[in-house]
């Protein structure tokens, strides 16, 4: 049994290690230099190593945690609660204030006639939440979502997290989980091999690239959204998996070398629509770095980012005075100029909803992964990414055992 996944990010690399352990002849097609997709460590001088795209590891991510335990890989403490951030540059307010707030959309959204359509704009003028504190909460689910607060879903803000549990990276890099799923194939992936064309016959599927083709039993597609419509799909796919209508995030990272280290802090620049945060190095002490993360369309062009990291590094300089930047040490981190990602997640609209169910069904025999097809609650993650690959590898195996319910686009 052959079944080609396309894709060696997190979630191909999950689908083709669950495909391998189940013994399956497993083909993996990586169009970049690197596995690893969205999830890229890389190091930053004499600081060690910084994470380029998805970093936080957060309790409840039991797939991951799996992972890394299974590879004997370690998590380090960041020191830095993710949910609780002190807002800063518009009305005063406090991360108390806007924990209290959602704490009571959660317990009252039913009583108040908000449901998950309604947006997180409606949401808080609906109920009465001052000003300075709805700002905020609109800058904080902003962020992260990549997309406006006025097409953003509720459930957006009550599942953001706002509670004071830690946060953890893979000590070395979160890459080095990638590396570990693509080493244990049996395989090697095939890099910088971009698949081009994928047809489905009576009998299997056929994976097409520049320099040739292979057959197999079945298929995951497991690339960022935006890429696949660069796929020919013959029959083609149907409407719901096309991918040109979504809507997707572009965050930008900024890493920074501080003169003096500072214990572990995270700020929300409520105008600013970005955020930064200190933490803790591998062993314990605070870190000499600062990083920091704008994730929407008015947060970068407020920026600048096309014309380098000055603006911000201005901008950084008045949000924490209290902090002694070295602007000889910066990295800037870009996401929309990488040709095989080109965003950072598909962002989730209420005027545009993304069918979940529609995107992660299968189609004959292709099944297909990624932090798009995770569905509500772990979209955007590293866990849902992984979530995604193991469901579309028991798809797969379904479909190449001859148990899918059709062999031809439905």
């Amino acid at each position: 049994m052959r079944i080609a996944v396309i894709g060696a990010g997190l979630a191909g690399l999950a689908a083709a290690d669950e495909l391998h352990r189940a013994g399956a002849d497993v083909e993996v097609f990586e169009a970049s230099e690197r596995v690893g997709g969205r999830v890229w460590s890389v190091p930053f001088g004499e600081l060690g190593t910084v994470e380029r795209g998805a970093e936080f590891v957060f309790p409840g991510y039991d797939e991951q945690r799996r992972l890394i335990d299974r590879f004997s890989l370690e998590l380090r403490r960041k020191g830095m609660p993710y949910g609780v951030r002190e807002p800063r540059g518009g009305e005063p307010t406090s991360s108390e204030e806007m924990k209290a707030a959602v704490e009571r959309l959660e317990t009252d959204l039913t009583d108040m006639g908000v449901t998950d359509d309604c947006t997180v704009s409606e949401a808080l003028r609906i109920a009465g939440v001052p000003s300075a504190v709805a700002e905020a909460l609109k800058a904080r689910v902003e962020i992260s979502c990549g997309h406006i607060a006025d097409d953003l879903s509720v459930s957006e803000l009550t599942s953001a997290g706002f509670d004071d549990s830690d946060s953890h990276t893979i000590v070395g890099g979160n890459m080095r989980l990638a590396e570990c799923l693509a080493a244990s194939l049996e395989r090697p992936v095939n890099l910088n091999v971009p698949v081009t064309r994928v047809s489905q016959t009576g009998t299997g599927v056929v994976v097409g690239t520049a320099s040739g083709e292979i057959s197999a039993d079945a298929a995951v597609v497991a690339v960022p959204a935006r890429l696949i419509d660069d796929i020919t799909f013959e029959p083609a796919l149907p409407a719901a998996k096309q991918t040109k209508s979504l809507l997707y995030a572009h965050g930008v990272k900024l890493f920074v070398r501080l003169v003096e280290p500072v214990p572990p802090s995270a700020t929300l620049s409520v105008p600013g629509r970005y955020w930064c945060y200190t933490e803790l190095d591998r062993d314990g002490a605070p870190r000499h770095m600062l990083s920091a993360l704008a994730n929407t369309d008015s947060g970068l062009a407020g920026l600048d980012i096309d014309n380098g990291p000055e603006l911000w590094l201005d901008a950084l300089e008045q949000l924490r005075p209290d902090l002694r930047l070295d602007r000889s040490a910066v990295m800037l981190c870009t996401w929309h100029d990488q040709p095989w990602i080109r965003a950072v997640q598909v962002a989730r609209s209420v005027a545009r909803p993304v069918d979940d169910e529609a995107v992660a069904r299968p189609v004959g025999r292709l099944s297909f992964a990624g932090e798009h097809t995770a569905g509500e609650g772990w979209h955007g993650s590293m866990e849902g990414a992984i979530r995604s690959g193991q469901r579309a590898a028991s798809e797969a195996l379904a479909a190449a055992r001859g148990q899918c319910a059709s062999t031809a686009p439905r």
